[in-house]
């Protein structure tokens, strides 16, 4: 984690006051936000569709082309 203040690097979670420039830590710092993989459209196709395992064998073949 960073101080916000200058950004010098924190190993500790429960530190309250950044070692570097004496800054008061926030205990509750924004998290980022969890990205959930986004399929592309031919993988939603794909899936929709039944052929997933039928791509995933072609798939395969081609790579040992």
């Amino acid at each position: 984690m960073k101080c916000p203040d200058c950004n010098t690097e924190y190993s500790d979670p429960n530190q309250r006051i950044c070692e570097y420039c004496g800054t008061e830590l926030s205990r509750t710092e924004p998290l980022s936000p969890k990205v959930s993989p986004t399929k592309t459209k031919l993988e939603q196709f794909i899936d929709n569709s039944g052929l997933k395992e039928l791509y995933k064998k072609i798939k395969d073949n081609l790579k040992n082309v």
